[in-house]
């Protein structure tokens, strides 16, 4: 049994320990009750050129190689380059993710896809007065025709690499001692015209979304 004065110091050290793990508890629920909410930061500037071009992808999902080819088709784009103008698009892309204004969407096996929610959709709407509305139409309508023009040049550049690859193998077959010349001719335009089927389908896409 123990004595008195050994059953004193043993209660008082449970008790000191006990308030000790009471205060600590109380300080970590604290600080986790006041931990900043990312999804309650403000909206963030963003610049007039980017602000529009993300306005054309509004109601649909897209990748970041898609947002910046919606970008440097604008007529408001401030880049010439391909790695500059992707860099802005992906600076901005963060703080609206940051803002909650951006979503990622889960991958389906191919690039991850982004979508703009109503948070965006709202900043939109506050941000659009008549004048700027018929200046969106516009700059969707100069988007529309800048792409459009850009895949016809496309598909008749496509068109010709076609006609130089058949004429290639209508030759071959025709004279197949010139193998060891052509080949290399016909390999060259059967690559471009692979490249030139990606091109066309980028373009077609682009105007697609665009459209909508």
């Amino acid at each position: 049994m123990l004595q008195p004065k050994a059953k004193f110091f043993i209660m008082r050290r449970v008790r000191r320990r006990f308030h000790c793990s009471d205060i600590r508890y109380r300080l970590e629920c604290s600080e986790i009750h006041y931990k900043p909410n990312k999804h309650q930061m403000k909206p963030k500037h963003l610049k007039h050129e980017v602000f529009i071009a993300f306005q054309e992808l509004i109601g649909s999902r897209f990748t970041v190689a898609q947002a910046v080819s919606v970008y440097m088709a604008s007529p408001f784009c401030s880049h010439s380059e391909p790695k500059p103008a992707r860099q802005f698009v992906y600076r901005n892309m963060k703080r609206l993710l940051q803002t909650g204004e951006l979503e990622k969407i889960g991958p389906d096996g191919g690039w991850q896809k982004y979508r703009f929610t109503e948070s965006f959709n709202a900043r939109l709407t506050s941000n659009v007065s008549p004048l700027s509305g018929q200046s969106m139409v516009l700059a969707a309508s100069k988007i529309c025709g800048s792409l459009t023009e850009r895949l016809n040049q496309q598909k008749l550049e496509l068109l010709t690499t076609m006609g130089e690859t058949e004429e290639y193998d209508a030759i071959y077959k025709e004279l197949p001692e010139m193998r060891g010349q052509i080949q290399s001719l016909y390999n060259d335009s059967r690559d471009r015209c692979s490249k030139l089927l990606g091109k066309v389908k980028a373009l077609e896409n682009l105007i697609s979304l665009n459209s909508r």
